[in-house]
């Protein structure tokens, strides 16, 4: 039942940094009007884990057995950038390949001179909107994107003749800077000119997407954003990914609507915060020492993650659950889990242990806080 993502509709990342949550998850989605990716990991998730792409889709695996789940699911291999990484990822079976080019952004390219000529000048029409390269914006475009192309242009050569079980996304939006629509309009008519076929694009959006908080920034300029993506993402035949996209409520509902259901969107995390809420609800002295644990290592944290947390504007806690209402705390929790869970770590043992004592419980507050999401997408069929 492993399968690539559709080509319409809606689809949702959930990943499990655990092994734990899938069957939350299926509890979640199953009567809900979307393409589930169970099993979602990044390559730096499993670095700090110490797990394998194997190990992640086993683990999807048995409880896909346990629930007598019987519907299609996708597995997605994320923010993969090296040869040797793709490879691993293909070999355990992955459906989805997501390719991180960020490292390609403003990165030298012979494309360079090719792509100017193609664009240089010339104008085109997307439904009502048209889209014009001055000898300038192009000459800007090609330096910052032309490795970007180079990039993905490589990997197909690998992957093309595995496009019938395999979706590929481009992911750009790990960057300072939004992704302008004529950049990606470039991108995108580069890449299908030379005979590419991805999947879904992931672009930066205007405002701030931090991990396990809300949405930060103007709404009205994401929304006009996110309609121009829209467009030309579908005049490509391809479908948006908002990455990082787990509780950002606030632009839950304009994403369904604006794109009319027809998007990818990645939560991962999320669900390994319910874990460390189930903690601080059975057991405060584990959880007191995950907290202590990640204010002590916040720094090192921030050389993985963009985080904006302030300990400082943490108040002082009498009950673990106090701090989940704090965008602070909230931020700093989601990214413990590269001290919690990797394999040398003293608290892992036990942290794993609790979770598989009140599984039951564990699982309903996952699938809770996923249902959550999809009804502010739309997506959910219970109101």
């Amino acid at each position: 039942m492993l399968r690539k993502l559709p080509m319409k509709g809606a689809s949702i990342g959930l990943g499990d940094r655990i092994g734990l949550a899938t069957e939350g998850h299926i509890k979640a989605v199953k009567d809900a009007k979307l393409f589930p990716v169970f099993a979602q990991q990044s390559i730096r998730e499993l670095g700090f884990t110490g797990r394998s792409f194997k190990e992640v889709i086993n683990d999807v695996m048995k409880a896909i057995k346990r629930t007598k789940y019987d519907s299609s699911f996708g597995f997605d291999g994320d923010h993969l950038k090296s040869e040797s990484d793709i490879e691993e990822a293909l070999e355990a079976g992955i459906t989805i390949l997501t390719l991180d080019c960020s490292d390609e952004i403003n990165k030298t390219s012979g494309l360079e001179e090719a792509l100017i000529r193609e664009f240089s000048g010339r104008s085109f029409r997307i439904n009502r909107v048209n889209i014009h390269y001055t000898e300038e914006e192009t000459l800007k475009v090609a330096k910052t994107y032309a490795g970007v192309i180079e990039k993905t242009l490589k990997v197909w050569e690998k992957i093309s003749h595995l496009q019938n079980r395999l979706s590929l996304e481009l992911s750009i939006d790990e960057t300072p800077f939004p992704t302008h629509p004529k950049a990606h309009f470039l991108i995108g008519k580069s890449l299908l000119s030379r005979g590419v076929r991805i999947d879904t694009l992931a672009p930066r959006f205007p405002g701030t997407f931090e991990k396990g908080v809300d949405f930060k920034g103007n709404i009205k300029e994401f929304e006009k954003a996110l309609a121009i993506h829209h467009q030309i993402a579908s005049f490509f035949g391809y479908r948006l990914s908002i990455h990082s996209g787990s509780d950002k409520f606030s632009i839950f509902p304009s994403i369904g609507r604006i794109t009319k259901g027809n998007f990818h969107i990645k939560t991962s995390g999320t669900s390994y915060l319910q874990a460390i809420k189930l903690v601080g609800i059975k057991d405060k002295k584990l959880f007191n020492k995950i907290w202590e644990t990640s204010i002590e290592r916040l720094n090192e944290a921030r050389r993985f993650y963009s985080l904006s947390a302030d300990p400082q504007n943490i108040l002082e806690h009498k009950d673990p659950l106090d701090l989940f209402e704090n965008e602070n705390a909230r931020q700093i929790l989601h990214v413990s889990y590269m001290f919690v869970l990797k394999p040398e770590s003293e608290i892992r043992e036990k942290f794993i242990g609790l979770l598989r004592r009140y599984e039951s419980e564990y699982h309903n507050l996952v699938a809770e806080h996923i249902e959550k999401h999809l009804r502010a997408l739309g997506l959910s069929a219970r109101r």
